[in-house]
């Protein structure tokens, strides 16, 4: 397996894990963020398949999600479904959250809906046991109401 930083001419194959409703909208979005150092978007890979993606934010205009050094937040997190419950999404988090370490972070945020209940539960196992808030927001006409929920 192979754990990479997506490089903006790279954003296509996030199609192969999530059906944007607005696949150039997402491209420009994400390029812009990694152009600006706000986001990052790690990957894994067995081969040539893509396995699963996690995006780091890292700076926000609320803190209760990412400060820059400090507070990462973690989001659209997905593994294809024929390799979910094999252990690559835990291998995928624990992996990213090592490298953000190893770069001076020490809290990190997820958002997770309540009907998550297998997000909730690895999120739990990995710390993460603090809800800070309660968040709506929509993202390409879908709307969505979760916890985010901190691990220090």
């Amino acid at each position: 397996m192979e754990l990479k930083k997506l490089a903006v001419q790279e954003l296509y194959v996030l199609t192969e894990l999530f059906d944007y409703n607005n696949v150039e909208q997402m491209i420009s979005e994400c390029t812009h963020d990694i152009q600006n150092g706000i986001i990052d978007i790690f990957v894994l890979y067995d081969k040539d398949v893509l396995i699963g993606e996690l995006h780091v934010m890292y700076e926000s205009d609320d803190e209760n999600y990412a400060i820059r050094g400090r507070r990462a937040y973690l989001f659209a997190f997905r593994v294809r479904e024929d390799f979910q419950n094999k252990g690559y999404g835990t291998y995928l988090l624990k992996t990213v959250l090592a490298v953000l370490k190893e770069h001076g972070y020490c809290e990190f945020t997820v958002g997770v809906e309540d009907d998550n209940f297998r997000a909730i539960h690895m999120y739990q196992a990995l710390g993460f046991d603090e809800i800070l808030l309660r968040k709506q927001e929509e993202y390409q006409g879908n709307a969505y109401e979760y916890n985010l929920y901190l691990r220090r």
